[in-house]
């Protein structure tokens, strides 16, 4: 009874404090946000993308604390950040832009959409300049648009080339005691993404397409770094073979980075641009002040909108997250903004490699819904592969990115059997009484039968049927086509447009102004759907209370394989799912 007490009063004692800290901190915080933020002449926008970009930034509050290491866990959103850019073209407080992205963590579609933003900031005759201690690919190929590239004298310069690293975790179950058991649509031989649980290696189907992904989004990339930078494609060819550009001085020999400097050279050089004597009167702004003031300045009342609706992660029934599509979230956000007699038009922004096929098909039904009530254009991100493309299929119009990895269009049936480590190495066994042959369908102890494999292949193939046939209607292609180049095969959106999987190149920005077109709209105001995920939900994760943060902060880099194998048994069942990450390094 004492230990009891004893464990009584110290949650209370623990809560207490948990409760003081919170108040505490959103005191704070409530005292801070009293400070506006003024924006002055020759004032520098400042963009710091060595940290997650999520599609949209959920303005979490609390997102600058964390008791448990006392550092900032930040993320940014790519809208908010496209907006800021396009915001300081026109602003005539705006100088330049300072850009640092040596270590961006972005995939190629997103950093294709940053890269378009800061071309046009460009136009505007304002200066750029991009400064970090080393130089990632992805870094270089963001920052190549600026007029001046400066790079840590003993930093490196990251230019090899693409490379996509897969782990096989077969022989991992099989030490395990777990057998994947796996049905895919009858000629899937591209649907790659339950290899790892059957293979020790990548086949040769999957070796083909993940070449033709490297070698399209790397055309792109030479291409676009070649014209920024005034080297031709062959001599960039030559520097990711050799990887001569790799030390400062010599990337500034081929014209990669203008010179290797340190910080402090750099803050001179943002002194002179801004016409100040010295560093410490040189003002800046990040995207985030930038908006807030031009929000106050535009005052004026616009009845009309269009609606934004944002779907990013993997897709499953439920709720979901901002990084999570949610059947339940996302087609309520669908309905909600369709039947808003205000909205006139929908773009439903889809970053995602698929999931369930039921979640899918029903955020598919809710999109059909829209699209015949009103203009109804769907923008992809890095990605919308798979249930990714199956929910933006119908789409009045679809827009992508070049670089955006798209397509896989195929459907699988995922299992796994524990039998040889419940029986063999655990020593657990099991007996089952049933009624019909199929009653104990989907039992971990046991291997699927043949007959059962049956099953599934018919359902499976009924599914990809479904698929194709959607796929066929709403692109206005054949069906025999679009198997032709479905049976899970990806693409990118270079490959998309050539295909009719995607309708025209471009961003978020150009499909809003398709959908303002097709409804006739020429002023409107953008909303925003779904609602962000609870501020206080969003606080508690991110002061690692949540498991998941925590895991990640310990993992690292090594988190992804982690929650692979973790996943393992929630990822059964039918699914319309990308090749694994697919990641290009």
């Amino acid at each position: 009874m004492k230990t009891f007490f004893k464990m009584l009063i110290a949650s209370i004692l623990g809560g207490a404090i948990l409760l003081s800290l919170i108040i505490f901190i959103i005191a704070g915080i409530g005292m801070a946000s009293k400070k506006e933020f003024v924006l002055k002449e020759n004032t520098v926008l400042s963009i710091d993308l060595n940290i997650p970009i999520l599609e949209r930034n959920y303005n979490n509050p609390f997102e600058n604390f964390d008791p448990f290491t006392g550092e900032p866990q930040k993320s940014v959103g790519l809208y908010e950040l496209i907006k800021a850019i396009d915001e300081a073209s026109e602003n005539e407080k705006i100088a330049g832009i300072y850009l640092k992205a040596g270590s961006v963590q972005a995939g190629f579609g997103t950093l294709k959409e940053l890269r378009d933003a800061l071309l046009r900031f460009k136009d505007s005759g304002k200066f750029i300049i991009a400064y970090d201690e080393n130089m990632s690919q992805r870094g270089m190929y963001l920052s190549s648009v600026a007029d001046s590239i400066y790079v840590a004298p003993e930093g490196i310069v990251e230019f090899g080339g693409l490379s996509t690293s897969i782990p096989f975790f077969r022989k991992f179950l099989e030490n395990a005691g777990i057998k994947a058991e796996v049905v895919r649509g009858s000629n899937n031989k591209f649907k790659s993404a339950v290899e790892p649980y059957l293979e020790y290696e990548i086949s040769e189907a999957n070796r083909q397409q993940i070449s033709t992904l490297q070698q399209s989004i790397w055309a792109v990339m030479r291409s676009d770094i070649s014209k920024s930078r005034n080297i031709a494609e062959n001599t960039l060819d030559d520097l990711a073979n050799t990887r001569e550009a790799t030390l400062p001085a010599k990337a500034a020999e081929y014209g990669l980075i203008t010179r290797p400097a340190y910080i402090d050279e750099i803050r001179n050089v943002l002194t002179t641009l801004t016409n100040n004597e010295k560093y410490d009167d040189v003002h800046f702004a990040n995207a985030s002040q930038l908006l807030s003031t031009a929000r106050k300045e535009k005052t004026k009342v616009v009845k009309d909108r269009i609606a934004i609706v944002f779907a990013q992660g993997e897709i499953n029934s439920g709720e979901g997250s901002e990084t999570q599509i949610g059947s339940d979230r996302i087609a309520a956000a669908i309905r909600k903004a369709h039947e808003d007699d205000k909205v006139k038009a929908i773009v439903l922004r889809v970053n995602s490699p698929g999931g369930s096929v039921l979640a899918s098909d029903i955020i598919l039904r809710e999109a059909i819904r829209a699209k015949e009530k009103k203009p109804f254009i769907v923008s992809f991100g890095d990605l919308a592969a798979s249930g990714g493309y199956y929910i933006s299929c119908m789409a009045d119009t679809i827009v992508a990115q070049p670089t955006t990895i798209t397509g896989s269009i195929g459907v699988f049936g995922l299992f796994f059997s524990a039998q040889d480590l419940l029986n063999n190495k655990l020593g657990v066994r099991f007996d089952v009484v049933k009624t019909h042959e199929f009653a104990d369908f989907g039992a971990v102890d046991r291997p699927l039968k043949e007959s059962e494999k049956r099953f599934l292949q018919q359902y499976i193939d009924k599914f990809y049927g479904e698929f194709l046939q959607k796929v066929a209607t709403g692109r206005k292609l054949d069906s025999l086509f679009v198997d032709s180049i479905g049976q899970g095969r990806v693409w990118t959106g270079e490959w998309g447009l050539k295909l009719g999987l995607v309708d025209v190149h471009g961003g978020l920005n150009d499909a809003l102004k398709i959908a303002a077109k097709k409804a006739g709209l020429e002023t409107y105001k953008v909303v925003e759907y779904p609602e962000p995920e609870n501020p206080l939900t969003a606080f508690l994760k991110q002061f690692g209370l949540d498991a998941t943060s925590r895991m990640k902060k310990e993992l690292g880099m090594l988190y992804p394989y982690y929650e692979r194998i973790k996943n393992l048994y929630s990822q059964q069942g039918l699914l319309m799912r990308m090749e694994y990450d697919l990641m290009f390094e």
